[in-house]
């Protein structure tokens, strides 16, 4: 009888820990370096997420003369209020997408390239990630937390190999497959701009670049990953999209990009949340993890009055394969 008590008992702690326990996520990104951006003083001193992504854009480095440029622009966001601290307190995810990449709409013909992804490895810590040799700055991470649970944060470079009809290049792709494989409870993959938008904007897509989001969706269903959920940057507002009918992958894509600067949005027929223009924005996933399922909780702060000002909800079970 005795075993019976506390197998129950072991059952409920763990029950009830790991509905006690959470995850937050930080999003930042299309930071104006030359403005202020108390978002990040905000993240650093109040949310104080667990993680933060930077979504590409975190500076605007555009040059066509002297590499050197872009490393003072970084130095410009490593002087800026809360940046120090958030970098102390909280581990970073780093991508980049074109302006800090060095240009505008840049691609595998940039000229600096090079400069520029030593530069970025250097300033974002990245050496033991992305190695000299890689031909761009995508890396992954897995992080196993105290309740068992586990994270994978695939950081794609949409840039170092793009041309119009290329996201990624051979060797990403090849790369992407195998950390695909991997087995994780939930996993993030982060690209500077968006994945699931379904047609053509000014703005760059994965729709701009032929079949290469098939091929990703391709992949997916190939290697039976699970619970995947995408995080991406490039326009100045704040929304959510779901993965259209026709793709064999149920998603949503979380685009949280513009913490000092908005823009006119475009056109988004699979968006369920926003945009939301909110100048200092301080986009936050919270995960509360459940015995049998996750809650995913999408929460974007104005960090001028500290209060939400949208939000979405879904559970990890809604994420996958269409059946």
């Amino acid at each position: 009888m005795k075993k019976y008590i506390f197998a129950f008992f072991a059952t409920y702690l763990l029950s009830f820990t790991l509905a006690q326990h959470s995850t937050t996520i930080g999003l930042l990104g299309c930071h104006v370096q030359g403005r202020p951006a108390p978002s990040i003083e905000f993240f650093a001193d109040v949310l104080q997420p667990d993680y933060a992504v930077w979504l590409g854009d975190n500076v605007y480095a555009d040059t066509e003369s002297d590499p050197q440029y872009i490393q003072d622009q970084l130095n410009v966001l490593a002087q800026k209020p809360g940046f120090q601290k958030l970098k102390a307190n909280t581990p970073f995810f780093v991508t980049w997408d074109d302006h800090d990449f060095g240009l505008n709409g840049s691609d595998k013909n940039y000229i600096f390239k090079e400069e520029s992804k030593e530069i970025h490895r250097k300033f974002w810590e990245l050496e033991t990630k992305v190695p000299e040799e890689r031909d761009g700055v995508y890396y992954d991470e897995v992080i196993h937390l105290e309740n068992g649970k586990s994270l994978q944060f695939i950081m794609l470079d949409g840039r170092f190999n793009h041309d119009s009809k290329n996201t990624l290049g051979a060797n990403q792709w090849a790369w992407l497959e195998t950390v695909l494989e991997k087995k994780v409870d939930l996993r993030f993959i982060v690209c500077g701009y968006q994945v699931l938008l379904p047609h053509m904007t000014r703005w760059e897509s994965w729709a701009k670049t032929g079949k290469e989001r098939k091929r990703l969706f391709k992949l997916i269903e190939k290697t039976q990953a699970n619970n995947i959920l995408f995080l991406t940057g490039d326009q100045h507002t704040t929304e959510v999209l779901r993965s259209q009918k026709k793709l064999n992958y149920f998603s949503y894509e979380i685009m949280a990009c513009g913490i000092n600067q908005t823009e006119r949005p475009g056109r988004a027929p699979n968006r369920v949340l926003g945009p939301d223009l909110t100048l200092n924005s301080s986009p936050l996933i919270e995960i509360i993890w459940e015995e049998k399922d996750a809650q995913i909780l999408f929460k974007n702060y104005n960090a001028d009055t500290q209060e939400v000002v949208s939000s979405f909800t879904f559970r990890l079970s809604d994420i996958g394969p269409k059946h």
